[in-house]
């Protein structure tokens, strides 16, 4: 029944929603003010309900909130207000779509009116706010802005000035391939499209071979088979993995595959650059692809089906991946044919050489689904009667078509150097023109032709003769194909030697023709075959074609897979040309970047520090023995077959770096956390040789719990811990994280009065007993600075508390933590036997920067009670905690996590065992921030304990565990999409 209730309440607003989307519909700009007045009865009866109470306290806890946490708050209630609005069952996700929940204008008028109700006069949110900041991270940080700008002025907007470009880079500066992917016929990846043309595999069939809806397809087996009806088809192009990528089975129904495959393989070009998608939010990237129109639109019709403009519309295909993306540069999708791709090659180059984008994502798709369309190529003569594209060869007819996905990501080349970007290739002019008043639009033009490739050169600063290879358009027409032989024959022929022919071949002739895609299928193969040094077989060149005089031309087709030709001094270099039929010609030329290392032609990013700024420490530091490998998915299936891959990616490998610290397996990680988004099916593989890793891996199942939509933190800090154990886990960190030697050696410098020694070297004492440690004056000092150096290790991989609490010296640390003592304040307070002699008068204190627990009395807090002597002097004593009353505050600040600042979580055991039932909430994930160690291990406490934090849904910032190394990107495996 409630469930029925719900769906009713839920129609009859959609019902409303759309009696008045003609005269209230914000996105236009339409006002407000002049509702119906039904309507605004039905709008204040939607607004009143009972958790109208969360919204009446809102300014209240922000005035008594820290300013560092006002954004946590803002958070929660729009959470509460969000759950309300949409009638959801629980508190939604802060990083959702409100419009992927279902709101509609109705709801976002009442949201915005719930947010004006809650701030009253401190701000009132435009009609727009929920359009224009549509998820509850963007909107409760724009919140938190809003109100500081009410007393401050409005701060300046970051990121909106365009990165200056000189004129050196706008003129002749590379453009870097940094990422490549693909989906073609019989190669759903980069590796298979390469193993396909280093074999000569021809992948036109007949008719399509997987089973599927095809009644009425392109392609149909059930048909009788035509030649010219033949095709370079997709498997399974009719299936989707929606569910990643955020869409409804009928959303999804409704959308042309085109733009299904632009956005699967964009996100594997991106997973190829070593890129995390969602750091490119809100940056100034570009989308760039060549599209057709759409197919589907026609099947759509001929079945009688609701159509979806959205969903077919080219325009839609290219600006849906920047919105799934969140990318704010252009997106621009190119209607020209079999040009298209290869002229948004160009518009990218351009827009990073002119600075107007940071990082481009280009390529082009196709989709073969109306057989309609099919047979009118036919009937003008465009397609082969052979089914096949014979390009260069007397007996071409025509070509066949095709489809697939390729997209390839790009980068200015000093920005690519600069981040260690693994750089495919280099892209060092591309041009486009036009025919003109030549022998007819759909004829190719010889002089333009020639024109667009001295164009592209004169860019690249390259002479002719220095080019190897030309990836030929290469249509397999009996007339174009001579035409474009000629032209390239005429401005590469001049100045080359007999001995080094302009060699030529056309990858349709493994593939088809991908038409809009077929351009960046070309430079893919071009990429590839310069990496691994083949230039691959061309197909079905048997008699060459009789039109040109092949004596005479300083051109050679590629009949057999060669070795790429070498010249000493310079890198290999080829051009890649396409033609449309609406008379667009389109030239790029590319030149190869580095040499494969070791016999592998798949490239690495060059060598970069992980951090450019480090605690000032002395020493040099040991390397890291231990390692997490962090993988995610967005269902079990996925994460278990995504363990798999990363398995079988392991098994090929070559097993010379068979330790942990070694390159190939640190940069495994590096690559793994850094490059990769991470979803809620969490597995934190720790390892410290390759053999450990397999077993991971091998035992990576489905996550036994999911974190919650609330992941804020309290850190606790014990009153002490055991000398012997304290002293081997400082000596463990100390070695090998900056972070906690930073804080330790000042905890060192600040106690020079203790006599005995020195506080690192008892923290550090080789005895395994902790030395002087028993002592009560080292011991509190100890475990003080410990914790504080702890604390300062979690922050390095991006954790930090929204809540603090301790006992004795613990607490001193925590509220170091909250910014309300200073290091070395706290230290001195620490190593007084029970406050007497603490010295209290020169303290500099300062507000706290988050929650603050008296473990006392369970109790936050104030900024008063911190300047009290008084307050000090209890927390240097020994006192009994009030576990009851502190998870209760706890329990009201929405905590989800806790994490101890020491090996043993027992200490927080008890916290969690009285959370009150009252919250309505599950008890709070209890972790370890530093596990027990095991004999011989160095620094594997924290990288364990940071793993349960990842698993426990924590947002890492996996730097920290690499502080100070120098990191190499690599190629890792593929998400596995459920399609």
């Amino acid at each position: 029944p409630e469930h029925g209730f719900k769906a009713l309440d839920r129609l009859l607003r959609l019902e409303a929603n759309a009696a008045v989307a003609a005269v209230d519909w914000p996105v236009f700009g339409e006002s407000i003010e002049g509702r119906p007045s039904f309507l605004e009865d039905l709008l204040t009866v939607a607004a009143v309900d009972e958790d109208q109470s969360s919204s009446e306290d809102l300014l209240g806890q922000l005035a008594t909130t820290p300013p560092a946490q006002q954004e946590e708050v803002l958070a929660s209630f729009l959470q509460r207000e969000l759950q309300a609005v949409l009638r959801l069952p629980s508190a939604p996700e802060t990083d959702v779509g409100f419009f992927d929940l279902g709101m509609d204008s109705l709801m976002a008028v009442e949201l915005r009116n719930r947010l004006n109700r809650a701030f009253s006069e401190a701000y009132v949110a435009p009609n727009t706010v929920v359009f224009d900041h549509p998820t509850i991270i963007d909107l409760a940080r724009h919140l938190a802005a809003e109100i500081a700008d009410a007393d401050t002025g409005p701060a300046p907007q970051a990121g909106a000035a365009p990165r200056p470009i000189t004129a050196t880079q706008r003129e002749h500066e590379g453009i870097a391939i940094i990422g490549m992917a693909c989906r073609f016929p019989d190669a759903p990846d980069i590796a298979t499209f390469w193993r396909n043309l280093e074999t000569g595999h021809d992948a036109v069939k007949v008719s399509r071979q997987d089973d599927g809806p095809w009644a009425g397809v392109a392609g149909d087996p059930a048909l009788d088979a035509k030649a010219w009806a033949a095709g370079g088809f997709l498997d399974e192009i009719d299936r989707f993995d929606e569910h990643f990528f955020g869409m409804t089975p009928i959303g999804t129904r409704m959308m042309d595959p085109q733009q299904r495959l632009l956005l699967e393989t964009t996100w594997r070009a991106l997973e190829d650059a070593g890129v995390d998608p969602d750091r490119l939010r809100g940056s100034r990237t570009g989308v760039y692809a060549g599209i057709a129109t759409s197919e589907y639109r026609d099947l759509m019709l001929a079945s009688a089906k609701d159509l979806n403009y959205l969903g077919t519309a080219s325009s839609s295909a290219v600006g849906g991946v920047a919105f799934k993306l969140g990318l704010m540069g252009p997106a621009m999708p190119v209607l020209l044919n079999c040009a298209a791709s290869l002229v948004a090659v160009q518009q990218a180059a351009a827009g990073l050489r002119q600075g107007e984008v940071d990082v481009a994502l280009v390529g082009g798709v196709n989709a073969v689904l109306s057989s309609g369309l099919t047979s009118e190529m036919a009937a003008l003569g465009m397609l082969s009667h052979q089914g096949r594209c014979s390009t260069f060869d007397a007996s071409a007819d025509g070509f066949v078509r095709s489809e697939g996905c390729g997209m390839v990501v790009l980068k200015r080349l000093g920005d690519a150097e600069a981040d260690g970007d693994r750089i495919w290739a280099v892209i060092r002019g591309a041009a486009v023109n036009q025919n003109g008043a030549s022998a007819g639009p759909t004829v190719p033009n010889g002089p333009a032709q020639e024109r667009v490739i001295e164009d592209a050169l004169s860019q690249a600063g390259i002479a002719p003769a220095d080019v190897d290879y030309l990836e030929a358009h290469g249509a397999g027409s009996a007339l174009g194909d001579p035409i474009e032989v000629q032209a390239a024959a005429a401005v590469y022929g001049s100045a080359r030697t007999e001995d080094r022919q302009l060699l030529i071949g056309s990858v349709k002739t493994n593939v088809g023709h991908l038409e809009s895609a077929a351009g960046i299928a070309g430079l893919i193969k071009v990429v590839l075959a310069m990496r691994h040094g083949v230039i691959p077989k061309h197909l079905h060149f048997q008699t060459p074609n009789p039109h040109l005089d092949w004596e005479r031309l300083p051109v050679r087709v590629v009949a057999e897979a060669s070795d790429w030709p070498r010249t000493p001094g310079r890198p290999p270099r080829a051009g890649v040309s396409a033609f449309g039929i609406s008379g667009t010609n389109a030239h790029v030329v590319v030149e190869g970047y580095g040499e494969p290392e070791g016999g592998d032609p798949d490239p690495a990013g060059a060598p970069i520090p992980v951090a450019a700024t480090l605690p000032q420490t002395d020493g040099s530091f040991s390397p890291r023995a231990v390692r997490l490998l962090p993988l995610s998915a967005k269902s079990g299936k996925s994460l278990r077959e995504l363990a798999a891959r990363y398995l079988a990616w392991l098994n090929d490998r070559p097993s010379s770096d068979d330790e942990a610290s070694l390159p190939a397996l640190s940069d495994l990680a590096w690559t793994a956390a850094m490059g990769r988004s991470h979803f809620d099916h969490r597995a934190g593989v720790v390892f410290t040789d390759r053999e450990s890793l397999r077993v991971g891996l091998t035992a990576t199942g489905s996550p036994e719990s999911l974190p919650g939509p609330s992941t804020k933190v309290a850190f606790v800090y014990p009153e002490s811990a055991e000398a012997a154990e304290l002293a081997e886990q400082a000596q463990a960190l100390y070695a090998c994280e900056p972070a906690v030697r930073a804080i330790l050696d000042r905890c060192d410098k600040a106690l020079p009065e203790i006599p005995g020694g020195s506080l690192v070297a008892a923290m550090l004492d080789q005895s395994g007993s902790g030395g002087c440690l028993e002592d009560p004056l080292w011991g509190r000092a100890a475990v003080y600075a410990f914790e504080c150096a702890l604390t300062a290790l979690w922050s390095s991989v991006g954790v930090q508390p929204s809540v603090a609490l301790g006992e004795g010296p613990g607490a001193l640390a925590a509220a170091q933590a909250a910014g309300v003592l200073k290091l070395e304040d706290g230290l001195r307070l620490a190593a007084a036997m029970d406050g007497a002699g603490a010295p209290l008068d020169d303290l500099a204190l300062g507000s706290p920067s988050l929650t603050l627990v008296d473990s006392a009395s369970g109790d936050p807090v104030g900024s008063d009670d911190v300047l009290d002597p008084a307050y000090w002097r209890r927390q240097t004593a020994n006192q009994a905690q009030a576990t009851g009353r502190c998870a209760g505050t706890l329990a009201a600040a929405g905590i989800g996590v806790i994490v101890v600042l020491g090996p043993d979580a027992a200490a927080a055991g008890t916290l969690a065992s009285e959370w009150p039932d009252a919250t309505g909430g599950a008890a709070p994930t209890v972790l370890s921030g530093l596990k027990r160690l095991d004999a011989g291990e160095s620094n594997g406490g924290f990288v364990e304990a940071v793993a349960d934090a990842y698993e426990a849904g924590l947002t890492l910032s996996f730097a920290g565990l690499f502080a100070g190394e120098t990191r190499r990107r690599f190629s890792l495996p593929e998400y596995p999409f459920e399609r």
